[in-house]
């Protein structure tokens, strides 16, 4: 379960988006005893050119081995008495699950001491499961190991940066770059799938719990010893890592591997150099230990598709993804006030990882640890799920089947009290599994299909994640301003990497892409040529790949495609929305969003100028024909108005058309696609009744009957429509 620390970071930031593989090399241990970085040169930031970029290649491959929707829920036989368990298979049966995923946290209670297996409570409990026709998504139980290992062997814990050990009472306390945990790693995942190789009631695994939930850095001196192997095998030698980084600067000239650190408290600000590739080699920790999870589980189980959950700090998922059939997201609205838009955001973001998605643990209940969260209020926990599936989840677990009477999660709420009595969440837990039953079979494999992309790249949010500029400047909002904008007028939208096929899209948002690359502005150029619309905030195309400004007058790279130079700049101290705004030839105004580029025009034609201050009048937003297509520089950070402005602007320019008409403003809509037919999931966020109109020839796969013309929706509502 996500927790609130983690929660309290912008949805996209630490929630967010890619597709499949690499030309590099992947990230591989070696004998357990670090990590070794990708061959020169190095690019953390997504997929192939030549790789299409809707779902990765072991997806591909592993198609067949999720050939089911999947509605279910997180189960802990080990926490109830085993009386308990023929009663909640014969509940879940009649509620339509189909799967409930266990195990993830049991290490404890699978190997009680080093080298001793006992998975029989397991055995016992996958059988009573599937004598009710209910199937297993393993979790492999590395997010809590035993207390025996922690005390044998200390040097397995994490380390924080003042250089304290994290004590070992919770979980996620472990450093994934220490060879000893890498070592009983393998071993508890290579006995529990051995002992389990031909079990058919087992259909997936997922790949520990939550990695970087908790805490997403560690200092320990394992992590300094792969460090250096990383950086060693990125830059081969010293002198290249001191020129690249710029290590004149502040003396910082590196004479032995041995003075390299890990970014330690200091006191003045470390080389953002250094802080890219520091967050570049925690995303490849993570990757490296889930690949080598998932080579085991390919061994010994080929027929099962592999997954892992959650979205958080320092990974990179386009890499993490990139070897999994599908990736879950854990899907908690009411850490947000107004879930709908970043929830929605959120969702796409997972989308845009690898092509396929699911829900492995959706909001039920009441929520907490120490915290606690407001309640779903009736029919939200149905609408919640639905709005999953509308954005592409090929199934959804619940968190959890039953609330826990002991531990850190008592407050977690589930489809059941901890009394056992069944209530109005379980009551709304069976409509939806009858709901699910009802369209899950067609819709399963269905598609997002979309015209309008937002370029997610990790290398840029990291660096804003050091050189930050004002508190108000927030990638992950800029994301969900994008996606708000899309979802009002009545567009799909995609995230995807800079990996991914531009030309699928007629139009992209290019939010902070503060680095840039000879490759990159080539794929941009390309698809302007050839029709698109690219629209770029401000600040973007700064340094290069390592992070160092240039001696290229900005914005590098791309300065003649958009057809401008940055002549100057200021960076509005918050609150930054009332002191200046972009002006529109048509009328229409932006208010500022922290930065304001100015630009001269090389060719570009100003659509928008500065309303005041010192730029006053001075170009602020530039579009630039060449080809078929336009490149459109706009001077600020996106915020929800200029997203509005913009997006309303230029499709129309592309002659995009709405999913459907007739739909208020604040009504959810999505379509999937499959073959020769359209899903529209039309969702009513509001507590009020709605109205919406979506015309005649749709078939209402709820209802089991044509639609009507107009339909009511009352609060929390939702319909899915065929045509």
């Amino acid at each position: 379960m996500l927790t609130l620390a983690n929660a309290k970071a912008p949805i996209i930031g630490s929630l967010v988006a890619v597709l499949i593989s690499f030309n590099l090399t992947t990230p591989k241990w070696a004998s357990g005893a670090g990590i070794s970085a990708p061959n020169e040169p190095f690019d953390s930031r997504g997929a192939s050119e030549n790789e299409a970029p809707t779902v990765t290649s072991a997806a591909k491959n592993g198609a067949s081995r999720f050939n089911t929707f999947l509605f279910g829920a997180a189960y802990y036989p080990e926490q109830w008495p085993e009386s308990y368990w023929e009663p909640d298979a014969h509940r879940m049966r009649e509620c339509g699950v189909n799967v409930v995923r266990i195990g993830e946290f049991a290490w404890g209670l699978m190997e009680p001491e080093e080298g001793k297996y006992d998975f029989s409570l397991f055995d016992r409990a996958i059988a009573i499961l599937a004598s009710h026709g209910i199937k297993v998504i393993f979790g492999t139980p590395t997010a809590a190991p035993p207390k025996w290992l922690t005390h044998k062997y200390p040097e397995t814990l994490l380390v924080y940066g003042d250089r304290r050990v994290a004590d070992d009472q919770s979980r996620r306390h472990v450093c994934l770059n220490s060879p000893v945990y890498r070592d009983l790693s393998r071993k508890i995942v290579r006995a529990l799938v051995s002992h389990f190789k031909d079990n058919p009631n087992i259909v997936g695994w997922q790949i520990d719990n939550e990695i970087n939930c908790e805490v997403s850095v560690c200092y320990s001196n394992s992590c300094q010893a792969s460090f250096r192997k990383w950086l060693n095998a990125k830059y081969g030698t010293l002198e290249s890592l001191n020129e690249r980084w710029g290590n004149r600067f502040w003396s910082q000239w590196y004479t032995g591997w041995d003075q390299v650190n890990l970014p330690f408290p200091t006191p003045a600000w470390h080389n953002p150099a250094m802080m890219l590739d520091y967050k570049r080699f925690i995303s490849d920790s993570a990757t490296s230990f889930v690949e080598e999870q998932t080579e085991i589980l390919r061994k010994y189980r080929p027929g099962d598709f592999i997954t892992s959950n959650g979205v958080f700090k320092n990974i990179n998922y386009f890499n993490f993804t990139r070897g999994f059939d599908i990736y879950a997201i854990d899907n908690y609205p009411c850490f947000i006030d107004e879930p709908q838009y970043p929830t929605g955001a959120g969702l796409t973001s997972v989308r845009g990882f690898m092509g396929r998605m699911m829900v492995m643990e959706q909001q039920t209940g009441p929520a907490g640890q120490t915290y606690m969260l407001r309640s779903p209020r009736p029919g939200e926990m149905n609408l919640w799920a639905f709005q999953t599936i509308a954005h592409g989840a090929d199934g959804v677990l619940h968190f959890r089947w039953r609330g826990a009477r002991r531990g850190a999660e008592e407050y977690w709420f589930g489809v059941l009290d901890q009394d056992d009595v069944p209530r109005w969440r379980y009551q709304e837990y069976k409509k939806e599994g009858r709901e699910i039953s009802k369209i899950g079979k067609e819709i399963l494999g269905s598609t997002v299909e979309s015209d309008i992309a937002v370029i997610k790249d990790y290398d840029d949010e990291w660096v804003y994640d050091h050189q930050y500029f004002t508190r108000e400047v927030n990638i992950g909002a800029e994301f969900v301003n994008l996606f708000q904008a899309a979802s009002e007028q009545k567009y799909n939208v995609d995230f995807v990497g800079t990996g991914a096929n531009f030309n699928r899209y007629k139009i992209i948002f290019g939010p902070s892409m503060i680095l840039m690359d000879p490759v990159l502005s080539g794929k941009i150029k390309n698809f302007v040529e050839q029709g698109g619309t690219f629209i770029i905030s401000a600040h973007s195309a700064v340094k290069d790949r390592d992070n160092a400004m240039t001696d290229q007058t900005l914005p590098i790279l791309v300065s003649d495609l958009f057809g401008v130079e940055i002549n100057y700049f200021n960076c509005y101290q918050p609150p930054s929305r009332e002191k200046n705004s972009i002006d529109f030839s048509d009328g229409v105004a932006a208010p500022i969003n922290v930065w304001a580029d100015v630009l001269k025009p090389k060719g570009a034609a100003v659509i928008g100028t500065w309303d005041r201050d010192y730029l006053k009048g001075a170009p602020a937003c530039t579009e630039n024909k060449v080809g078929r297509g336009k490149a459109v520089y706009y001077g600020s950070f996106f915020n929800l108005d200029s997203a509005r402005l913009l997006l309303r602007r230029f499709a129309a320019d592309q002659n995009l058309k709405p999913l459907l008409g007739g739909i208020p403003e604040k009504v959810e809509v999505t379509r999937r696609t499959k073959d020769n037919a359209n899903y529209y999931f039309i969702l009513n966020h509001s507590s009020e009744s709605v109205t919406v109109a979506p015309g005649l020839g749709f078939y209402d796969m709820l209802e089991g009957k044509p639609a009507p013309e107009s339909i009511s929706l009352k609060a929390f509502e939702y319909r899915v429509l065929k045509k």
